[in-house]
């Protein structure tokens, strides 16, 4: 892209990050969205939208115009996770929720898995363009099959746009998610850093304090009173962290420390990608046959396991190193994922699933900037640190910053292994609440 559009890096990382943005703030739009025309209204519309936007990506004749129709492409993605999510939820017989949330988390965990490995093979043999373009005939499938096939939900008559929510949270949302991707880049305690920082946080309580007092809410933040799926929310997001660690610092490191091209990056992601399938799908089939903090707990063990393993990382480790340690953090969010899924939303009235699945997708996009931000800051702060370590003892070596960049990948893995610990607590309270809630079912 830079070649082609003579940009440079910072222009062109917008691509990603105004991506990024544009779905962070419409996700609490979602639920209203939904309510008034359907989620399978919805659900059609952005795919829709999505495919005109994949067109004129392909079609951009420089990075403004790329930039710009990322954006657009953004807004109507935005809608579609938590369109189809909450579509399983009111479409999907109960007893078959946990298999239809298992589907579910293969397309939304698999996609961003997949993506570097075929994003790598296009852009190799066929220009970054194909990336857009391959978009096309499956968004055009996707379209047809849901027009046929998905049923049409009941909408919900009366009510207005709550316009003062909308500009409320989109100010926040764009606010926070612009400190935390670019925190870094501008300084977190500089002047625009604690512009947008300040800017974000008051918007949000001004945004969280409409909705808890408007007759109708743009977002209903009441579903955070079923206290299952608040904590579900807790440990998904502690999750993403430990997800987004993984796909942020590992192709850094096999790019920069082992000089792999992206194409061989994305190769060997496959492996976990395609078993995380197979853990998904396994674990919607023991879901009601064995307890869910077994599948849950030892998800996360495997992740957090696998974050350890990750912090031993050297200038000559294997590529077999990280492809087993890769398959391990897959299978982990395989068998986790899906089960807090169900068993927060499980405790959400259908009537109220969208709006939960909106907050859900909301939080995932802006922790998912928090977690970039946050780890790009420690290993750019921690590569200095140690590149000075390094040259005070003497050390002379041509690869000198590529030993203090695996150095700083060490101590940035090490601590997304702390954050992801923090789950564990989290994940024995949401398992001991689901069996309170069966057992009082049953009587």
């Amino acid at each position: 892209m830079m070649k082609d559009l003579h940009a440079d890096l910072n222009d062109t990382q917008w691509v990603t990050t105004g991506f990024m943005l544009a779905m962070g703030s419409i996700a609490p739009i979602v639920g209203y969205l939904g309510d008034k025309i359907s989620y399978k209204r919805l659900y059609m519309y952005a795919l829709v939208g999505f495919l005109i936007c994949s067109v004129l990506c392909g079609c951009s004749w420089n990075i403004g115009s790329l930039i710009f129709f990322r954006i657009l492409q953004g807004l109507f993605c935005g809608a579609i996770l938590p369109a189809t999510l909450t579509i399983v939820y009111q479409a999907v017989p109960a007893e078959k929720q946990a298999l239809g949330i298992s589907l579910w988390s293969v397309a939304s965990m698999f996609a961003p898995a997949i993506g570097p490995t075929l994003g790598g093979l296009l852009t190799e043999y066929y220009g970054w363009k194909a990336i857009f373009f391959m978009n096309i005939p499956l968004a055009i499938l996707a379209i047809v099959l849901a027009s046929r096939y998905l049923p049409m939900q009941q909408v919900k008559k009366g009510g207005t746009l709550d316009y003062a929510g909308l500009i409320t949270v989109v100010t926040g949302s764009t606010s926070l998610m612009m400190y935390f991707t670019q925190g870094n880049k501008i300084g977190w305690f500089s002047g625009w850093g604690w512009t947008w920082i300040s800017l974000g946080v008051i918007s949000i309580a001004v945004f969280i304090w409409r909705e808890l007092t408007a007759t109708t809410p743009l977002l209903n933040l009441r579903v955070f009173q079923y206290a299952t799926f608040t904590w579900g929310i807790i440990v998904n997001c502690i999750l993403t962290i430990g997800l987004y660690a993984g796909a942020f610092l590992l192709p850094i490191y096999m790019e920069n420390a082992l000089g792999s091209s992206s194409l061989t990056v994305g190769l060997m992601m496959l492996p976990g990608a395609l078993l995380m399938i197979v853990a998904s799908l396994l674990s919607g089939r023991l879901h009601g046959k064995i307890r869910p903090e077994y599948p849950l707990l030892g998800g996360a063990f495997l992740l957090i396991i696998a974050t350890w393993a990750f912090s031993r990382l050297s200038l000559t480790t294997s590529y077999a190193f990280i492809i087993g340690w890769m398959i391990c953090r897959y299978v982990g969010l395989g068998f986790s994922s899906p089960n807090i899924m169900t068993l927060s939303m499980s405790a959400v009235p259908k009537e109220s699933t969208g709006h939960a699945s909106a907050i859900t997708n909301w939080l995932r996009q802006v922790i998912a900037s928090f977690a970039i931000g946050i780890f790009s800051s420690i290993y750019s702060v921690r590569t200095q640190s140690h590149l000075t370590e390094l040259s005070a003892k003497g050390e002379v070596k041509t690869s000198l910053r590529e030993t203090a960049s695996v150095l700083a990948m060490n101590d940035t893995f090490i601590a997304a292994c702390i954050v992801t610990v923090l789950a564990i607590p989290f994940i024995v309270i949401l398992s001991s609440r689901s069996r309170s809630k069966k057992a009082a079912k049953m009587i």
